[in-house]
């Protein structure tokens, strides 16, 4: 394929880490060499390193990528990567995460890079997600919500994407708490037929429903990566990697 693919979401917390290592793990799966980078986090203790969302990209798929190589920029602070930075008194260099990917990328088939927050997230003073993603020039898989509040989330971020000219594979929406009222299943419904109507783009899901996150990640991401969405999602990958050679 010789392509990659960002993975980027409508909100912190919808699952892009899950979907990103559920997509890296089935390509893998499929006979391809996979990499993955999760260019920027935030959150990260020093203590608790090997339980960042990159170090969990790094063991699902059994990476020989050194950490630092996966994530150039981790910060203690969970906040905005602009604020993140600036405690410590450091600079993002966008320039510097492009020079890594590209150094990757020439080892690997396809990689799957995770973004951090949104698209309109400030990573410097000047520059957001959405700067990043162009400068990696990499199509964008949008992670959001299947319940309620994930229409108008979903339809924004595929906007702005859509008004940066920047290719969207497709929107994945996944459950991120278990459907257990007759309310809640009527909300993801409507939720579906509507983003399947108007999003203009593919709707994949809803994803299952995994409880006991982040202590039951890996047994999350098996389970998730066999899954009929997950598999789908990997034939669009493909699909737009064959597009662009």
């Amino acid at each position: 394929m010789n392509h990659g693919v960002f993975i980027t979401g409508t909100d912190t917390g919808v699952g892009k880490t899950l979907v990103a290592a559920a997509l890296a793990l089935h390509l893998k799966k499929r006979g391809l060499s996979v990499g993955v980078m999760k260019p920027i986090e935030t959150g990260v203790s020093s203590a608790h390193n090997a339980r960042s969302d990159a170090a969990r990209l790094q063991s699902i798929i059994d990476s020989e990528e050194p950490l630092g190589a996966i994530c150039p920029y981790a910060f203690e602070l969970p906040v905005a990567p602009l604020t993140a930075a600036q405690a410590p008194g450091q600079t993002i260099n966008p320039e510097t995460i492009r020079k890594v990917y590209r150094l990757l990328s020439s080892r690997y088939e396809c990689m799957v890079v995770e973004g951090v927050g949104g698209v309109q997230v400030p990573i410097t003073t000047k520059s957001t997600v959405t700067d990043l993603i162009k400068q990696l020039r990499l199509p964008v898989i949008v992670v959001g919500r299947s319940g309620l509040g994930g229409i108008n989330h979903a339809l924004l971020t595929i906007d702005a994407l859509h008004r940066q000219r920047i290719p969207i594979v497709a929107l994945v929406l996944n459950r991120t708490e278990s459907i257990r009222s007759a309310i809640a299943r009527v909300q993801e419904r409507s939720t579906l037929e509507i983003l399947r109507k108007q999003a203009g783009v593919p709707v994949i899901g809803p994803l299952p429903y995994e409880p006991g996150l982040p202590s039951r990640f890996r047994p999350a991401v098996l389970h998730l990566a066999r899954s009929a969405g997950i598999k789908k999602l990997g034939q669009l990958v493909m699909r737009a990697g064959r597009r662009s050679q």
